[in-house]
């Protein structure tokens, strides 16, 4: 399955392709994308994900299409 992925600056986008796209297989989580990401242990209690705009939790199954976001709550500026 195909989800696009709005990800933070400080992570890996090896597996986000030119579009924005993360090929995933079926029965992904969204925990999937955050090891797929490496997103570092200490910043997952620091990011609020979603999952076509709404907060989820990381044990939530993508269908394809989503669109995966993260805000983290430490911004600068």
């Amino acid at each position: 399955m195909k989800v696009k992925v709005i990800a933070p600056a400080f992570c890996s986008f090896k597996h986000i392709d030119e579009n924005g796209y993360m090929i995933l297989p079926e029965g992904a989580t969204l925990n999937d994308v955050y090891k797929k990401l490496r997103v570092p242990l200490l910043f997952r209690k620091i990011l609020f994900s979603s999952v076509n705009y709404e907060r989820v939790k990381l044990r939530t199954k993508l269908k394809d299409g989503d669109v995966v976001s993260f805000l983290s709550v430490i911004t600068g500026g």
